[in-house]
């Protein structure tokens, strides 16, 4: 379980198949082979660490879902170490487990605030609500609008200095996550309807 708070910016040093290596530093504090990283919103299992570099296995489930499958050249990742019950809840609970990929739309730079506007399908569109809780590639952001299968997010300039959505472009995939709360009422009332 993680916060969507990051910690740290990565590179990606290398993607060989289904193993994926990454340059990073704060990460690696009391990290240890086995330990859970969100890696731009995935969850990842450190398989191995060689100084300042990290290696997780990505399985086909990890590739189909995240845009690992994508035809994306991905220089660096977001990272964060899984939640302690010392941990400040600074964003909301994510698993960490990507339910999908979602695309940049629209960027609109105002005065004190980037609003961007992605495209998801429609499962993701009915998992979330405005003012509600949603993770982009890891990082914990509030649902602004939506709109058929657009929704807005706002990024502060804290937010877009400290993760990737710095160089974020027009057309890049994004790995998305909905509120996990959200989903499980939806399907526990889904659930009540069907047997009324």
């Amino acid at each position: 379980m993680f916060t969507g708070i990051i910690e740290e910016i990565g590179k990606v040093y290398s993607l060989n198949g289904y193993e994926l290596t990454v340059e990073c530093n704060k990460i690696l504090s009391n990290s240890k082979i086995g330990d859970s990283i969100s890696t731009s919103g995935i969850c990842l299992t450190i398989t191995k660490i060689d100084k300042n570099k990290i290696s997780f296995d990505l399985s086909e489930e990890t590739i189909s879902k995240t845009v690992f499958g994508k035809d994306q050249k991905i220089t660096h990742v977001n990272l964060e170490r899984s939640a302690t019950l010392e941990t400040r809840i600074g964003g909301h609970l994510v698993e960490g487990h990507v339910e999908n990929i979602g695309k940049c739309r629209e960027i609109n730079k105002l005065n004190e605030s980037t609003v961007v506007t992605f495209e998801v399908n429609q499962n993701i569109i009915d998992n979330i609500i405005e003012k509600g809780y949603i993770a982009i590639d890891g990082t914990s952001l509030t649902v602004n609008e939506i709109n058929k299968k657009l929704f807005k997010v706002s990024f502060i300039p804290h937010t877009l200095k400290e993760t990737t959505f710095k160089n974020l472009k027009i057309n890049q995939y994004v790995n998305v996550e909905t509120d996990v709360n959200a989903r499980y009422i939806k399907k526990y009332v889904e659930d009540i309807i069907k047997r009324k």
